[in-house]
């Protein structure tokens, strides 16, 4: 977990930094040349003692990794935070910051910083292996597998030893779950639940993204009547997968059954949002709602799952976090601003892609205004890496990225 370097300066927006802007001046490059060549006294007499430098992000990030060289953690540590306070979007300091974070053993403030940089530049491979790498030690199963997978997904050096390893090691439990699933497949034709929920126990061991397999198996669980482990499971999907309104009733029934009722009352007014007014089952969530209503009155009940919230939040759970909050601003009944600007940051957290896309998509024509060519081919790349392929963001970047790389090729052409 190496402290980033200048090689990518793009911030949220994806276009480099302005060669005429103040960071190019002649004084950074010099201090960077010192700094590349490991003077690195030289690049701070330079780089600290000039306002230009030391007033932008990228000169406090430069600053900040020269102290680092020189063994001065925390004035590295103070110098990468300052450029956080300048650009909020400078992930190079929070990816800098949660390498050092934990190389102490803060594992938890690590991943923080790590997440946050990945709201800025989900594609960054290195970011995605080392929460892979701390979710693990964590024990997050689900979570550091998904990000093994976003590792694979946006590594550009296919042929590295570190990709190599991890794409075989995949391979290898992935292949592990598919001979599973043939056995599962043979006990199905037995009926033979008991056999049937090994194997699915057996395959999640084996490999944690599988969330047909969750599902299956809470099934299994609420069928067997064992009513704990068919919520642990069914809650398992709904923080980790798209769901159905069925789960959310499943989720909410459980809840009733358990004498969960601050839950039950969240669960059934989750559902009904997503359920048709007049079927059976929208009319008997409403009755449960309705039951249920007394919870809206216990402030004792209600403030443990603000509590719960903080508490998934400070264990980078971010996913029973939102819902925690959720759940409180649904029983207290009341809008919260400050809860609901928590609970978009941690959705954001939670799946970057789409945000970031939304950001890019909307910078196109100002760019194109601009005639700013290049650096528009550069957000259409990158909408198209974070995006699916048939996305009107998708669409739209490769017409817009097509029309500039034609535009770019005439001007070539004509030596304009």
């Amino acid at each position: 977990m190496e402290n980033i370097d200048f090689d990518n300066n793009s911030g949220l927006s994806g276009v480099k930094i302005d060669s005429s802007g103040d960071v190019a001046s002649d004084k950074t490059i010099r201090a960077y040349e010192f700094y590349q060549n490991k003077r690195y006294n030289d690049a701070l007499a330079i780089a600290e003692n000039d306002s230009q430098i030391s007033s932008s992000a990228f000169g406090q990030v430069l600053i900040g990794n020269c102290y680092k060289s020189i063994n001065n953690k925390e004035k590295a540590i103070a110098h990468w935070q300052k450029a956080i306070s300048i650009s909020p979007l400078e992930y190079s300091a929070y990816i800098n910051i949660a390498n050092e974070y934990y190389a102490d053993g803060k594992i938890s403030d690590a991943i923080l910083n790590w997440t946050i940089a990945s709201t800025i530049v989900p594609e960054n491979s290195v970011v995605n292996l080392n929460l892979a790498t701390a979710y693990n030690k964590k024990g997050f199963r689900i979570k550091s597998t998904k990000y093994f997978e976003k590792y694979l997904q946006y590594e550009s050096n296919a042929t590295s030893k570190e990709y190599l390893q991890i794409k075989h090691t995949i391979s290898n439990l992935t292949a592990k779950v598919d001979f599973f699933t043939k056995k599962v497949n043979e006990y199905k034709a037995k009926r033979d639940i008991r056999m049937i929920a090994a194997l699915y126990l057996k395959m999640i061991a084996t490999y944690a993204n599988l969330p047909n397999i969750y599902a299956n198996i809470a099934e299994i669980f609420f069928f067997d009547k064992n009513y704990e482990k068919a919520l642990e499971f069914f809650l398992t999907v709904y923080f980790n997968y798209p769901h159905t309104p069925k789960i959310l009733l499943d989720i909410a029934n459980l809840c009733y059954i358990l004498n969960k009722p601050s839950y039950a009352y969240c669960y059934y007014s989750r559902a009904v949002k997503h359920l048709m007014e007049g079927t059976s089952f929208y009319e008997k969530a409403m009755e449960k709602i309705r039951v249920l209503s007394y919870v809206l009155k216990d402030t004792e009940l209600i403030d443990k799952h603000l509590q719960a919230a903080k508490e998934a939040e400070a264990d980078n759970d971010y996913e029973r976090a939102v819902d925690e909050y959720e759940n409180y601003t649904m029983l207290t009944e009341s809008d919260n601003p400050e809860i609901q600007q928590i609970i978009d940051r941690y959705k954001i957290f939670i799946n970057p892609e789409p945000f970031v896309v939304n950001v890019l998509y909307s910078q196109i024509p100002e760019l194109m205004n601009r005639k700013k060519l290049n650096a528009c081919v550069d957000v259409c790349d990158r909408i198209l890496k974070l995006s699916d392929s048939h996305t009107k963001e998708a669409v739209y970047a490769v017409k817009c990225r097509t029309d500039c790389k034609r535009i770019l090729l005439a001007r070539e052409q004509l030596g304009v």
